[in-house]
């Protein structure tokens, strides 16, 4: 089955946005997490469910048992569990082609230097994931820090072992995503093709309409309470 193509993921990762604003009610957040689930399940990406469901209780979790005198802290989880759905759906811009998805940025009449923005932007968080778990591989395997806490009990150190080498790490790589955008031609004046299928399809029409309908029965069930 073919997955929902870059357009459909803007046209919804639009529509979350809409329903993250309207919405008031706690159950409303977690019936649009479970939205943004089905849409993650229909692109693919069901090993990417799991992860996010447990940032997403972690975060109301925390935001629950802080003392009231964090207030500030307290609002910051609780702000970032309502933004879990956004950030659902954006994972799936992540993990699309980054060729089709400029590609049909073009075809939208977006600014190139936005294009390439978002581009670079998107296709630069899974290489920093993948060199965060090369850097913490490579601290297991020096047995630096043989416990999950050593990191707490010594941070000075983890900051030396894990930030310092990222940081240079993150330095080197946006350059090497830079010579690479270039080598394929992002300062090209001619129109882009792609060898990904953007057109708008019946998949498409479907995850969208799906969407639609879900998205305005969350929002009619919390006007009717």
């Amino acid at each position: 089955m073919r997955k929902p193509g870059p357009k459909t993921h803007l046209l919804v990762l639009l529509l979350a946005t809409i329903l993250t604003i309207l919405i008031k009610e706690e159950w409303q957040v977690h019936m649009m997490v479970a939205l943004s689930v089905v849409y993650l399940v229909l692109n693919h990406l069901s090993r990417k469910v799991m992860p996010f469901i447990l940032v997403y209780v972690m975060s109301l979790v925390i935001a629950y048992i802080m003392p009231q005198m964090l207030g500030t802290m307290k609002l910051v989880f609780y702000s970032f569990a309502r933004m879990m759905p956004l950030v659902m759906i954006g994972a799936t811009l992540m993990y699309s082609p980054p060729g089709s998805l400029m590609c049909v940025l073009e075809r939208m009449a977006v600014p190139r230097p936005i294009t390439v923005m978002i581009c670079v932007l998107l296709r630069f968080f899974p290489v920093v994931i993948m060199e965060m778990q090369a850097i913490r591989d490579g601290i297991r395997a020096r047995g630096i820090f043989p416990h999950w806490y050593s990191a707490l009990l010594h941070p000075a150190m983890a900051y030396e072992c894990y930030f310092m080498p990222l940081v240079v790490r993150c330095l080197k790589l946006s350059a090497e995503l830079a010579s690479s955008a270039e080598l394929r031609g992002i300062e090209s004046k001619c129109s882009r093709t792609s060898i990904y299928p953007y057109h708008f399809k019946s998949v498409d029409a479907v995850a969208l309409l799906i969407y639609i309908i879900a998205g305005t029965a969350i929002y009619g069930g919390g006007i009717i309470r």
